[in-house]
């Protein structure tokens, strides 16, 4: 699954981190402010983190990359869309 997930202070609760993943709680549902959905991130999976201080910041920003891993984004490409 290729995807964006943006993740702030006030958006997040039951926050687990783990030695191989983080589990946590997110709103999925704009529409539904009380639904909190639980999700599991690998780290295997996880490709960049960058730090921002606004839902409007610009990711584009070399020193907002806290964490890179290309080799995971060319592997997860080159596997192709799922069938």
């Amino acid at each position: 699954m290729l995807g964006t997930l943006h993740l702030h202070q006030t958006t997040v609760w039951q926050l687990e981190i783990g030695a191989e993943d983080f589990t946590c709680e997110v709103l999925l549902d704009g529409n539904d402010l009380t639904h909190r959905s639980p999700i599991r991130v690998s780290y295997e999976q996880v490709w960049q983190v960058l730090q921002g201080d606004s839902p409007q910041f610009n990711g584009g920003k070399r020193k907002d990359v806290l964490y890179e891993n290309t080799c995971a984004l060319s592997a997860f490409a080159q596997q192709g869309p799922a069938e």
